[in-house]
């Protein structure tokens, strides 16, 4: 007998990825999991259809339905209009990044929300101080954006520098500074 979920999928098995798309505050997502957590998280696209040409470039199988990332929309959905501001709770598979990746990515997390540090802060808290390089490496690599807050990495002169996997989204990555700190303003 197969397992169900209440809304009808089959539970997820680690090495099954679906994903699905949704409309935000500041356009379209879309996501991707497995059973671990979330592999993929895309930048927030106008048009549906250019959130749909990303989709279409992962190993996934697409869900119409959104019911399997119901908190993770629910999340997202709330830190992009200002109500919330924590993606911590949201489970991450990082499984397949390599070890300095990983690490960096998780003192990415550790940024406070409205807060910003350069490459060589996230590099010396990793244990290996020359390599700001390398942070931006992982930084572009980063697959999991907003919940995974690259946007709060920057250049040691305090610019804002690359955002958004090979494509130029600083307007963005300031939009998203400007929210934060609004948020922690209010609260």
């Amino acid at each position: 007998m197969q397992d169900v979920l209440s809304n009808g999928l089959k539970k997820m098995r680690p090495d099954n990825l679906y994903n699905t798309k949704f409309e935000t505050s500041f356009g379209w997502i879309a996501l991707e999991k497995n059973a671990r957590g979330v592999t993929r998280c895309s930048l927030p696209e106008k048009q549906e259809s250019k959130c749909m040409e990303e989709i279409k470039g992962w190993d996934s199988k697409h869900l119409k339905t959104t019911d399997l990332f119901s908190k993770e929309i629910e999340k997202l959905r709330g830190y992009l209009e200002g109500k919330n501001y924590s993606l911590q709770d949201i489970s991450l598979d990082v499984s397949t990044a390599p070890r300095f990746y990983k690490t960096a990515w998780a003192i990415c997390r550790s940024i406070g929300v409205g807060r910003t540090k350069p490459y060589k802060w996230v590099a010396e808290k990793s244990g290996s101080p020359k390599a700001s390089r390398a942070v931006g490496q992982a930084m572009a690599n980063n697959k999991i954006t907003l919940i995974i807050p690259c946007h709060r990495v920057i250049g040691a002169n305090g610019n804002l520098t690359g955002f958004g996997k090979g494509k130029t989204r600083l307007d963005l990555k300031l939009e998203l500074l400007e929210l934060e700190k609004e948020y922690i303003s209010k609260h």
